[in-house]
């Protein structure tokens, strides 16, 4: 009887462990991979201070009457001629779009995306979306601050980083802006 009684919460200890490491995306084969997530994102999070902290060099492109999009502009923040931070904004119909792409070495690390809209007559919409990023794999994913399964969002968001870091030597937001979806 006393067998039992101590297997029983080691089975439901184990059960909710493996829970908790697949819900953060984590590997249960490799227990210290959850780890390494944590630090990886503690990473991304100092870099994206020390980013915003920075004094750096905005170079801004504005367009109107794009095929997809009513208007917008696109700001390259660049240290030294190698671009730190892309902020994108866009106004499609009732809604608006704000997305920030964070870059270390030419490498996509982070986007932070808030989307506004909603209805004519109704009220607004505001959802908050958070990409980490590490070798061009999803660390994290977030709505809000719920932790989600990275979908077919995070691919958006990888692609278009790396589709406006090519667009700032093109000029051409039409093929690029209008390419993303």
């Amino acid at each position: 009887m006393n067998k039992i009684k101590i297997t029983i919460p080691i089975i439901l200890l184990v059960f909710s462990t493996y829970v908790v490491l697949h819900a953060v995306g984590a590997s249960v084969f490799h227990p210290d991979s959850t780890v390494r997530s944590i630090g990886d994102i503690d990473l991304i999070r100092a870099e994206y201070k020390k980013i915003n902290a920075l004094k750096l060099r905005a170079l801004q492109f504005k367009y109107e009457n794009l095929e997809c999009v009513d208007e917008g502009e696109t700001t390259y923040y660049l240290q030294d001629d190698k671009v730190r931070k892309i902020v994108e904004k866009f106004i499609k119909g009732d809604g608006h779009t704000l997305t920030e792409y964070y870059f270390k070495d030419h490498k996509f690390i982070f986007a932070l995306e808030i989307v506004i809209g909603g209805p004519a007559i109704g009220p607004e919409t505001k959802t908050e979306y958070r990409y980490y990023v590490k070798n061009d794999k999803a660390l994290r994913q977030m709505e809000g601050r719920k932790i989600v399964v990275p979908d077919t969002k995070f691919t958006e968001v990888l692609t278009n980083a790396y589709k406006l870091l090519k667009a700032r030597n093109a000029k051409n937001f039409n093929e690029v802006i209008c390419n993303f979806e």
